[in-house]
């Protein structure tokens, strides 16, 4: 299984640690909080690259393969500049401390993060001001089931060797 809950919750926490926003989902069911603020989303719930390696652990078979994750970031402020200094420095945690808190925490990579963007909208006659950019992780996806041996087979219709 992908965990996600443990990568969305070391993710976000630190996130919002180390730019002092709150950092919520994009489609939640918490209220928008003051600006400034961040949103994430997952575009890219990912599924296995490949085939799965399978390991027997004791009595467990264990598959495991390489799954890709996409994130989805947006900075909300009150200013223009404010917005793309939030995008810059939410980008910059994940170059350097998310890196590695992901890493050694939910043993999830960053592969690479994209270039910050304007995504400013305007409402009626307010603008809502707003940057984002996307990431991609890389993760595992490990499923572990009983193992359970083949003791003995019953074959017909095939002749005896020798």
């Amino acid at each position: 299984m992908i965990q996600f809950e443990a990568i969305r919750k070391s993710m976000i926490e630190g996130l919002s640690g180390a730019l002092g926003v709150q950092v919520i989902e994009i489609d939640g069911v918490n209220k928008v909080p003051p600006v400034p603020f961040m949103t994430y989303n997952f575009s890219d719930e990912g599924s296995v690259r490949g085939h799965m390696a399978v390991t027997l652990e004791g009595d467990k078979m264990v598959h495991t393969g390489d799954v890709p994750l996409s994130v989805m970031f947006q900075s909300y402020a009150h200013d223009r500049l404010g917005a793309v200094v939030l995008a810059n420095r939410a980008r910059d945690w994940f170059l350097t401390a998310g890196h590695q808190i992901l890493k050694d925490e939910v043993n999830t990579v960053v592969v690479t993060i994209g270039e910050s963007i304007n995504n400013d909208v305007q409402l009626g006659t307010e603008w809502e001001r707003r940057n984002g950019f996307e990431i991609e992780l890389r993760t595992k996806n490990v499923i572990q089931e009983d193992y359970l041996p083949i003791e003995s087979v019953n074959v017909e219709g095939v002749e005896p060797l020798g």
